[in-house]
């Protein structure tokens, strides 16, 4: 798991061309403003999403096989808890199909804020969209897909 400021991008796009890829279409601002999903290329896409964070007690945790996620805050803040795998609970088993199992437990949380991203390998469990403080906000939020390659 990775967690910083976008204004510190160029330490991760070492991680490979798909990084650059992402975090120069973040720090160029090519990001379509409309929620939806884009395509960037190699098999990356974006989604863009808008809504209002949550109670913790709403959340669960999930993790991806296909993809590592890249999630940007591009308007808003919000609460992540996150840890791996080992030792959740499998509450739905993994869909192929949506590339997401579903998991309970506990974690650790960290706070992202407008210009803040995370990023969550196979072995991070995330529980994102969460609120930051007492009451919802207002987030947009935009989560690259990168596909593993193994």
């Amino acid at each position: 798991m990775v967690f910083d400021s976008i204004k510190n991008y160029r330490q991760y796009t070492g991680l490979g061309t798909d990084f650059a890829k992402v975090f120069e279409c973040i720090s160029g601002d090519q990001i379509k403003k409309e929620p939806g999903r884009y395509e960037l290329s190699g098999g990356i896409y974006y989604l863009v999403q808008s809504y209002e964070t949550k109670p913790e007690s709403e959340g669960f945790f999930e993790a991806h096989r296909k993809y590592i996620d890249v999630q940007y805050i591009a308007a808003g803040r919000e609460l992540h808890n996150f840890t791996n795998l080992a030792g959740l609970k499998t509450r739905e088993p993994y869909s192929e199909e949506k590339d997401v199992i579903i998991l309970d437990g506990k974690g650790n949380g960290l706070v992202l804020e407008t210009g803040f991203f995370a990023v969550y390998f196979p072995e991070d469990a995330h529980m994102p969209n969460l609120r930051a403080g007492v009451n919802p906000e207002k987030v947009i939020k935009v989560v690259f897909k990168i596909p593993v390659n193994v």
